[in-house]
């Protein structure tokens, strides 16, 4: 009895904490709850649990390399191991009878405890997020969309993830060309302040879709396909996993030598060099950032990252960031 009493209290002392910052890779949200016992605040105290679990393993899945776990698999999660980790607790969607509960509910981790907890377990954590993409949905070589998918991928639990997105309205969707041009995409992403879109071409009765990733600074295009969704909700999954997945293997650091270079940093604008610091600071390469010298349009700052300049210009890329090796200022990082 006394442990119930406690699980309550906790549950209470959760779900009063502040809602988390959207955009945190370490929240997860869209966790679906339902749990029936003897009374209602039971069946909410174990729907609770369960679901914390669940958001747990979502979360180890988000920041880890598949490769890794298969290697080092994590021992299995209690409600007492994950309680530790969690800082906040939102639910929403409530629905009670006598001996029910279902709901929905948002978890945020402490970062610190979640990085501990994998590095305790032999597992590298990748936390550092890609820059925004904007996505447009449309029905496969038409003008046109699809409302239920440009809906579950305006999901706000998608802004978590590694790779975020941001919904393009569904008439600037109905309205894309066929094949659209770098200068028309240019032209709807300034609307939303991005530099990289994702074209959904949906196939007409089914979940099945064609996915065009295509960066706006360098003009590089990929392409893949998601055929076995069974819901709109299911492909979003889906194809964040895609994404994620490849995200990953692009930012996380190899093993090898680290490398300490000076790099000149070099801005138009205050909101530049903002972007550029924060890029530099949330990069899953660099390992250590020294700021040496700074003036109205340029910094020259001296970096640590991990041995492979390719990789970390890849990663960097993604940031909205062009890496470069000019002649006279050697390595140069500028906004893309």
């Amino acid at each position: 009895m006394t442990r119930f009493i406690c699980l309550v209290f906790t549950l209470i002392m959760l779900t009063a904490v502040p809602r988390a910052f959207a955009g945190d890779p370490f929240t997860v949200g869209g966790i679906n709850v339902d749990a029936t016992a003897a009374t209602a605040i039971e069946a909410q105290t174990i729907a609770m649990q369960e679901g914390q679990l669940i958001a747990a393993r979502t979360l180890f899945e988000r920041l880890t390399l598949e490769g890794e776990r298969a290697a080092n698999p994590l021992p299995e999660l209690t409600p007492e191991i994950v309680a530790r980790m969690i800082r906040a607790l939102e639910p929403g969607k409530e629905k009670r009878s006598a001996n029910r509960y279902l709901g929905e509910i948002t978890v945020a981790f402490n970062p610190s405890q979640v990085q501990q907890f994998l590095k305790d377990n032999g597992l590298n954590l990748i936390s550092s997020q890609a820059r925004e993409r904007l996505v447009l949905v449309r029905q496969s070589g038409l003008r046109g969309s699809s409302s239920e998918l440009q809906i579950a991928l305006s999901d706000p639990r998608l802004s978590y993830a590694l790779t975020p997105l941001q919904s393009a309205s569904q008439e600037e969707s109905e309205f894309l060309s066929a094949n659209p041009t770098d200068d028309e995409l240019k032209t709807i992403a300034a609307k939303y302040g991005l530099n990289q879109v994702l074209i959904i071409d949906k196939q007409v009765g089914s979940y099945a879709a064609n996915v065009t990733d295509v960066s706006l600074s360098s003009g590089n295009r990929q392409s893949y396909y998601i055929s076995d969704a069974y819901s709109a909700d299911d492909f979003a999954d889906k194809m964040i996993s895609r994404l994620e997945a490849d995200w990953k293997q692009a930012s996380a650091v190899v093993a090898g030598e680290m490398i300490t270079t000076p790099v000149s940093v070099l801005y138009a604008s205050h909101m530049d060099w903002i972007a550029l610091q924060e890029a530099i600071n949330t990069s899953a390469q660099i390992k250590g950032a020294r700021l040496d010298a700074l003036s109205k349009d340029g910094a020259l700052m001296t970096i640590s990252y991990g041995g492979d300049i390719n990789r970390l210009a890849t990663e960097l890329r993604f940031k909205g960031v062009l890496v470069e090796q000019d002649p006279t200022l050697g390595l140069v990082f500028t906004r893309s």
